[in-house]
């Protein structure tokens, strides 16, 4: 494991998604809207991000953590800026993890977003159409401030082909690469080797 400790941002992009879909406390702050969303540790979150800080060189085990999300609007473009800190003691202090655990956490916030992606497009069309699939993408790029992280149409439009293509929308949360779709040949059973398999005894392969 990276032994640099570093302040754990969060992925720009992620900053307009997040803040939308986490519920918290809103507020203007110099020309910023910011908000803090409370991040529980009895979450599968909050849990990861406890158990990431009990291995790192400074441990300490708070009841939550906050993510702080800021939204500043200019003339040209749009600012997004997003960072965890915890809450312990009564102070609020910014969450400092191993490169490696920051990576892991927005790798967790990336899967989400992707996720809420497909089930966003598969919600606003009625049938497998390009005109529905182009506009509803569309709609998910504006309704979070893609287009000003350079996101494309075309580019996560092929993302949804892809995904949908392969038939399993949680596939990333399993494994990288493609999924395999060839079917194997059934074998009869051989008589001698067949053996009881008793219940809850599942492979995950």
């Amino acid at each position: 494991m990276s032994r640099s400790v570093v302040p754990v941002h969060i992925t720009p992009h992620l900053v307009p998604f997040f803040f939308e879909e986490f519920e918290g406390i809103e507020a203007m702050y110099l020309n910023k809207r910011v908000k803090a969303a409370k991040i529980s540790t009895k979450k599968p979150l909050g849990r990861m991000i406890r158990l990431l800080i009990e291995h790192s060189p400074s441990p300490v085990k708070p009841e939550k953590f906050h993510m702080y999300l800021s939204v500043q609007d200019r003339e040209q473009s749009k600012n997004f800026f997003g960072q965890f800190y915890k809450c312990e003691s009564g102070k609020n202090t910014w969450l400092r993890l191993p490169e490696v655990a920051v990576q892991l956490i927005n790798d967790h916030l990336e899967e989400t977003f992707r996720t809420s992606m497909m089930y966003f497009v598969l919600g606003h069309i009625t049938e497998n159409d390009s005109g529905q699939i182009r506009k509803a993408v569309d709609l998910f790029l504006i309704k979070y401030d893609l287009y000003e992280h350079g996101f494309e149409n075309e580019s996560m439009r092929r993302y949804y082909y892809r995904v949908m293509k392969e038939g399993y929308l949680l596939k990333k949360m399993q494994h990288e690469g493609q999924v395999k779709h060839k079917k194997k040949e059934r074998k009869k059973p051989d008589p001698e080797k067949i053996h009881t398999i008793s219940a809850g005894q599942i492979s995950l392969f």
